[in-house]
């Protein structure tokens, strides 16, 4: 008997939960009180959103960004808000930043307040950000 053993693809890009995120017009400002970086969006390649959690239970609005790093290096970084409007906020932040780099999700988010795309579990998001941001 033949069994279809799947073995999970692993992300094109390493990820960083980013500390305390603050989104502007200038950028992603991060880290701890006392160290905080920005992330310019001139360095932001690519970004996509989702819906990962339970419709009915708890859920959140997950967006990754893939970026430059130093010596040319790329790193995808993630940020959670709310959904509703803590989450079109930075969807419209990140949409007017980036342009045509901002994925359809980021830009549906942006626009009505929906993400276009939801996933049930981080992994299940992961593996579809990673692809979607890989192309960038």
């Amino acid at each position: 008997m033949l069994h279809d053993l799947r073995i999970p693809k692993a992300p094109a890009y390493r990820l960083h939960s980013l500390e305390e995120p603050r989104v502007s017009a200038a950028g992603i400002e991060h880290g701890p009180e006392r160290g905080r970086e920005l992330l310019r969006w001139r360095d932001v390649i690519g970004a996509v959103a989702a819906e990962v959690g339970e419709p009915k239970g708890v859920h959140t609005i997950v967006f990754d960004l893939l970026a430059r790093a130093s010596r040319g290096a790329r790193v995808a970084v993630r940020l959670d808000a709310e959904p509703g409007g803590a989450a079109a906020a930075v969807a419209q932040t990140i949409a007017a930043a980036l342009g045509d780099r901002a994925r359809p999700s980021i830009k549906s988010l942006a626009i009505d307040g929906t993400t276009s795309l939801w996933f049930p579990d981080l992994a299940s998001f992961e593996a579809i950000a990673s692809d979607e941001l890989a192309g960038s």
